[in-house]
């Protein structure tokens, strides 16, 4: 939560489900023509995890200095719209926004809502009468299948570009219809402390962000001043660090989440704090003894990438993720790491502890009128980076320090499909901007999980997504 508020009490944790979003918005001076800024002045509203995703919900939304009061309400989703007569209402906290000086950050918890249940919501101000538009989401059931997006990378130079982010995750949400939530690996916008990017980002992505909850780590473009941390209400463990981002995790159904923020640095951990380390262990082994079938990581700066940052010191040298955080996953169980940074589209074979590949059984199966192989009890780590849902892009790694053995890790490690495009006039270093997003579709059923891959092409399809990839992981006794 707020450093700057410091924690928040229990009783500031109360809110109501609400939320909204429009064009055009009077009561904010700064960004009067941003989008995402309602006639009511509530922007850049997003639903989170916080707590017990069965029975609780966070919320964040802009305003400007005008209304200083923070309220959420909530109802059953029972008819096609909402009526707040009896809604459960929470009050949450507001706080001067930490990168833009004419708006406050409102954060709160609607707590003691019923599992596996579909709730409307509104987020304002009660006292003045002021409301975002009605948003949905759904609770987490107590256990059973249940299905989510991953993408990653949705950062855009331009506001033209922020509109081809939002139209992914719009996509996204149309093509993968029950997902229950969106998990971001990081790079939401391209300079975190620049307001008017989150205006763009967030806003025209409104409309699909009311309809979801979204699962977000810190990318190294929003590592600053608070700049992811104020956009989302984060259950970080008490005491961290939440300047450059944050790390928390979740349960969900019989799966365990682990959100890392790899913007934090030391000496023995290149992206890593030892507190966030020792942190990591802790979480992952009390997930095991409580039972977890599944623990997922969500980390932005990931170990195993084929593209530009494969060679970054920070993840190839001694103190460096692949080095020293790589080994953990496997170490610790991790099923599977879905990544961020690399801009590029791959996944591995199982890494087990000392960064060797394994070779699991297979077991094929028809998808989608597409062969998928699951492996069987996988000894190590799958990662997988969804390539980006966004405009930049970049080409496969050809470096010496990879080489065949670094790519006999992977089970897919393409050449970057916007590459067909040529390079971009802007800076031939990288495939042309804007032609090529991708998002992943993540269903775990029992012990099943089940992971198809989405292409978009601007000039394919309609620019419909199409499947590019699938695969799976089975988990037996």
């Amino acid at each position: 939560m707020f450093k700057k508020f410091q924690k928040w009490s229990a009783t500031s944790m109360s809110v109501a489900l609400a939320l909204g979003l429009i064009t055009g918005m009077s009561a904010l001076p700064v960004h009067a023509e941003s989008p995402g800024n309602t006639d009511q002045g509530i922007s850049k509203v997003t639903a989170t995890f916080y707590g017990d995703t069965k029975v609780s919900k966070g919320f964040t939304w802009y305003t400007s200095k005008l209304f200083t009061n923070s309220t959420v309400q909530v109802i059953k989703k029972t008819a096609s719209e909402a009526d707040y007569t009896s809604a459960l209402t929470f009050e949450g906290t507001s706080s001067p926004s930490t990168n833009s000086a004419e708006e406050l950050v409102h954060k709160a918890v609607a707590t003691g809502l019923q599992a596996d249940t579909a709730y409307y919501y509104r987020v304002g101000d009660a006292a003045r009468g002021i409301w975002s538009e009605t948003g949905t989401f759904q609770t987490a059931p107590k256990s059973g299948e249940f299905t989510f997006i991953d993408l990653a990378d949705t950062q855009a130079k331009s506001e033209d570009e922020a509109i081809l982010s939002s139209q992914t995750l719009e996509k996204a949400l149309q093509t993968v219809e029950n997902a229950q939530f969106v998990v971001h690996n990081g790079d939401i916008v391209d300079t975190g402390t620049k307001e008017e990017q989150w205006n763009w980002l967030l806003g025209h992505s409104q409309k699909s962000l009311l309809n979801t909850t979204i699962v977000p780590s810190a990318g190294n473009h929003e590592d600053e001043n608070y700049a992811f941390y104020d956009h989302f209400n984060i259950n970080e463990p008490s005491g961290s660090a939440t300047k450059t981002g944050a790390y928390y995790s979740y349960d969900y159904s019989n799966a365990h989440f682990i959100v890392l923020n790899s913007n934090e640095a030391s000496e023995k951990y290149a992206n890593f704090s030892e507190a966030q380390v020792e942190w990591l262990k802790k979480d992952a082994a009390a997930a095991k003894r409580a039972g977890a079938k599944w623990i997922i990581v969500n980390i932005h700066k990931g170990p195993y990438t084929t593209s530009n940052h494969a060679t970054d010191s920070d993840i190839m040298d001694k103190n460096g993720v692949r080095n020293q955080i790589a080994p953990l996953m496997a170490e610790l169980d991790i099923d599977f790491v879905v990544q961020g940074h690399d801009h590029i589209y791959a996944r591995t074979k199982p890494i087990n502890q000392e960064g060797k590949a394994t070779t699991p059984t297979k077991l094929k199966d028809t998808l989608n009128d597409k062969t998928i192989e699951y492996s069987v009890n996988p000894d190590g780590s799958i990662y997988v980076i969804p390539a980006t849902a966004g405009p930049k892009v970049y080409y496969k790694n050809p470096s010496e320090k990879l080489g065949d053995k670094y790519y006999n890790l992977f089970e897919l490690a393409e050449e970057n499909h916007a590459a067909v495009y040529g390079p971009d006039p802007s800076d031939n270093r990288r495939p042309t901007r804007g032609q090529v997003q991708n998002f992943v579709g993540i269903t775990v059923d029992g012990n099943k999980l089940t992971a198809v891959t989405y292409e978009i092409d601007q000039n394919k399809n309609d620019a419909k997504p199409f499947i590019v990839d699938q695969f799976g992981i089975i988990k037996k006794d």
